[in-house]
């Protein structure tokens, strides 16, 4: 069995996208997969033909592509895990606040809403997400912590069969509900111990 040491201590600038303290190999890894995910996510967008004079819907999409489909790795970091499970360190700000409180964090991710609006998807189905997500997340937060990483991956796994059979978010969307619950309900609604870099 391979062993770790764990660390919940962290210091350096507040940085709520990687966690405070992020080794090289975690930032690396978080801003890579984001940007590899957000390029994919345009290179098969081809359908939507966007007018140049719309260019900004491009600009929206890349922007939550990079946000949601790189946040789903982001917060399985350890660095992610140490920082937005400990407590509010001396001169943390309102972004640290923000990103420690798991249904703070979670009610201000009205991306589905956003995305549906502006990119042609299903509002009523957005609505409908954000309330399942809000609800997911809840559930995940009164259950003892032995069991909150099972019952997220279960509602995550629901949430993939949702999305692709019955509340669909719109066309070219198909990825945005399973990775909002990836990166929601399973990264950051969860604490695990985060493993010492090194």
């Amino acid at each position: 069995m391979q062993t770790a040491p764990i660390r919940w201590t962290y210091t350096g600038g507040t940085d709520p996208l990687c966690g405070t303290g992020a080794s090289p190999a975690e930032r690396l890894l978080a801003y890579g997969m984001a940007s590899l995910f957000m390029g994919l996510i345009l290179l098969f967008d081809h359908h939507r033909e966007v007018p140049v004079a719309e260019g900004w819907r491009i600009f929206l999409l890349a922007f939550f592509a990079f946000d949601i489909a790189g946040g789903a790795v982001a917060n399985m970091l350890n660095s992610c895990k140490r920082f937005y499970h400990n407590d509010l360190q001396p001169g943390e700000g309102l972004s640290a606040r923000l990103a420690k409180t798991p249904m703070l964090f979670t009610a201000i991710h009205v991306h589905p809403i956003i995305t549906a609006y502006f990119l042609g998807g299903s509002l009523l189905n957005a609505v409908v997400w954000y309330i399942l997500l809000l609800a997911s997340v809840a559930l995940v937060l009164v259950l003892p912590l032995y069991l909150r990483r099972a019952v997220a991956t279960g509602l995550t796994v629901l949430a993939l069969f949702g999305n692709q059979y019955l509340l669909p978010l719109g066309a070219g969307l198909e990825w945005f509900i399973p990775c909002l619950f990836i990166k929601m309900v399973l990264g950051h609604a969860v604490q695990e111990e985060p493993y010492r870099a090194g």
